[in-house]
């Protein structure tokens, strides 16, 4: 069976990675739900996927720089405010979670994380990891080793090219781990059931990376994925 991850939450009303949207993920059906950390100046983290405030905001400022009060004071650009991880953790903690660790602020988020996963242990069985950067993973798994991890872009690259022709043998792919695999490439479809079986056969699995129409989710759902990771899951109850 497919599990469905809510990419930053359902953002078609509400600002994405806040309360608002996060919750109305859970309501439309999502049992994963995905985020972006980011570190802030005073050792908190945030759910952000810049490290500068432009983007989903109306105001300036780089996220590494500023305080938890200040960015409690923060307006996002559809009226929702800010969410910071103790509070996605409270109040989503019967979901499990994806945590996109930001490579900007990866060190000082990894050193914040450390006391609350090393004081509860059962937490790292909800989450899966992404880094994007190899040294950062390594320090993050040198301390929690049975941690779950994403395959980074680079990995996942060139574990689907080598599959697509044929050559699974050359993807170095590695048992248990879930790759993420589009849709399409290049603008050509790429995704189908030969591929996610090409997985399965060397004790991967495969994760359906952000299909954005209902003809690219059936795509996914065609090719037997373990995961697909979306924005707009329009065969979910959205009510």
């Amino acid at each position: 069976m497919t599990v469905w991850i809510s990419h930053r939450g359902l953002s078609e009303e509400h600002d994405e990675n806040t309360r608002s949207s996060f919750q109305r993920a859970c309501k439309a059906g999502f049992s994963w739900l995905e985020t972006d950390l980011h570190a802030t100046g005073d050792e908190h983290i945030i759910l952000c996927h810049d490290p500068e405030l432009n983007h989903a905001a109306c105001s300036m400022g780089k996220i590494e720089e500023m305080t938890r009060s200040q960015l409690e004071q923060v307006q996002l650009r559809k009226g929702e405010k800010l969410l910071f991880l103790d509070e996605f953790i409270s109040e989503f903690n019967d979901q499990n979670w994806v945590f996109d660790i930001k490579p900007s602020t990866a060190l000082q988020t990894i050193n914040i994380l450390k006391p609350l996963l090393s004081n509860n242990k059962r937490l790292l069985n909800k989450i899966i990891f992404l880094f994007w950067d190899e040294e950062q993973q390594s320090l993050f798994l040198n301390d929690f080793p049975e941690a779950i991890c994403f395959p980074r872009e680079s990995e996942c690259y060139r574990a689907g090219i080598a599959i697509l022709f044929g050559l699974a043998f050359l993807g170095n792919i590695s048992k248990n781990k879930i790759y993420s695999v589009p849709p399409k490439l290049y603008g050509l479809p790429l995704l189908n059931k030969r591929i996610t079986q090409a997985f399965h056969k060397q004790g991967a699995q495969v994760i359906g990376y952000l299909p954005e129409t209902r003809v690219e989710i059936q795509q996914c759902l065609d090719a037997g994925v373990d995961y697909i990771l979306c924005n707009h899951p329009p065969f979910l109850n959205r009510s």
